[in-house]
């Protein structure tokens, strides 16, 4: 996919389904499988997802999602843990808070929590998904790995949105726009710009293709 994160070298999707928080912009809307139960994909379930690779776990269905059933999450740890415990898992989602309802000791050695955070500001006519702020003091909490994902970036709060990611202490930001043209309210060039410089070292910034719509490096438009 060509917006996806250059730095994944497998994306594994072992539970399908329903789009869960119903966020105005996701991509998997356009998929004809979005409305049918979660259950697991018996066949990636199976998959072989090799040795030291950073595998994308649920690029289409956020697994912690409460409507997701433990019994599920279960199974799919196991799978990471047990078959292929040599690869690095991202767990991606918008609900932290439940993640850090699963021990650590049930996760894959390697495991990375990446939050999405599109802003700083609750905007629910755009996804159902827990408050931004929510979101980012249950990251605060995670006693591993951190990353965040700022997409589709919307507008934000400068000086609030900058503070609320530095003191979550992730390793890496990854920054991409709205790919599907859904007239979000999005930054200026100078204020994603401004944000960048305010993420300074030791957080990796790392932005995304799909970005280059709204912001270019080095503040052009």
């Amino acid at each position: 996919m060509k917006n996806m994160y250059e730095f994944v070298d497998v994306r594994w999707n072992p539970v399908k389904g329903k789009r869960l928080f119903n966020c105005s912009y996701c991509y998997v809307g356009r998929w004809g499988n979005t409305q049918k139960p979660i259950r697991l994909d018996e066949k990636d379930m199976r998959r072989n997802l090799g040795n030291g690779n950073f595998i994308f776990v649920c690029s289409g269905c956020d697994l912690f999602h409460p409507s997701v059933p433990w019994a599920l999450i279960a199974d799919v740890f196991r799978v990471a843990r047990d078959q292929h415990p040599d690869n690095t898992y991202m767990w991606h989602t918008k609900n932290p808070a439940r993640a850090l309802e699963m021990p650590m000791r049930q996760y894959p050695k390697k495991s990375v929590l990446c939050v999405t955070v599109e802003t700083d500001i609750h905007m629910a006519r755009i996804s159902a998904a827990p408050a931004p702020i929510d979101r980012i003091n249950a990251l605060k909490q995670w006693k591993g790995e951190k990353m965040i994902a700022i997409e589709p970036i919307l507008d934000f709060n400068l000086e609030r949105f900058s503070q609320m990611i530095i003191e979550a202490a992730p390793t890496q930001v990854n920054i991409g726009a709205d790919s599907g043209h859904n007239r979000l309210p999005e930054p200026s060039a100078k204020k994603i710009e401004a944000l960048i410089d305010a993420l300074k070292p030791p957080v990796i910034v790392h932005l995304k293709d799909n970005l280059s719509r709204i912001y270019k490096r080095g503040g052009g438009a």
